[in-house]
């Protein structure tokens, strides 16, 4: 799921003034080490080892611990996306060139997202690209032809008329809002593991026999 939003994100990551994709990337590696510390923790039930399970039981608390870090990211985050998105885009439009990587992935994300400009397609009207004719990229178009954006001034029946930035906004709300679900269910999962591991553990305290 991490790898999936963090690739989801990452072109988005290119043009925000601040990195979006840092709490997926935290959530594959907590994927990665509950993989590693279920087979640990397997190990030390099936072998009734204490000192084992000891430490499956700590790495489970860290693990626990940066759920919860993943939880409070997300709503720090939260309040930070917009004017990230509105920044990043509205220098993007400025330095807009449709030959550019960064060009590139502007139409990109206007024809994914159906939309135009930062707040609306007007915004082009104040770049280079658009400011003598009154133009916008082809990207802007609801059907795409070459030189479709070009002179459109205010006729926009073949226009985008919304702006991407409110509309990115939500896509990545909605995407942080399966994040913060699952760092939930991780949560409340490993308060469970640690209930259960420190049971475990004074059963196998009970019935340990020195030197056997």
């Amino acid at each position: 799921m991490g790898a999936s939003i963090h690739l989801n994100l990452y072109p988005l990551s290119l043009l925000a003034t601040k990195s979006i994709t840092g709490v997926p990337a935290v959530l594959i590696i907590v994927g990665v080490l509950i993989f590693f510390m279920a087979v640990f923790g397997i190990a030390a039930v099936w072998k009734e080892n204490i000192t084992m399970m000891k430490v499956f039981l700590i790495l489970m608390t860290l693990v626990f611990l940066v759920a919860v870090t993943v939880e409070v990211s997300t709503y720090i985050f939260r309040s930070q996306v917009y004017t990230n998105l509105t920044d990043g885009f509205e220098k993007s439009i400025r330095e807009y060139d449709e030959n550019s990587k960064l060009g590139v992935i502007v139409n990109r994300l206007q024809i994914k997202f159906h939309c135009c400009g930062s707040n609306n397609y007007t915004d082009w009207f104040k770049t280079t690209f658009g400011k003598a004719t009154l133009s916008v990229p082809s990207s802007c178009c609801i059907n795409i032809t070459d030189s479709c954006g070009r002179s459109v001034s205010y006729q926009t029946a073949n226009v985008h008329t919304v702006g991407c930035t409110g509309t990115m906004a939500a896509w990545i709300e909605e995407h942080f809002s399966i994040i913060r679900g699952t760092g939930v269910g991780f949560a409340l999962a490993q308060v469970i593991g640690i209930f259960v591991s420190c049971l475990y553990i004074k059963k196998l305290q009970d019935n340990y026999i020195p030197g056997y």
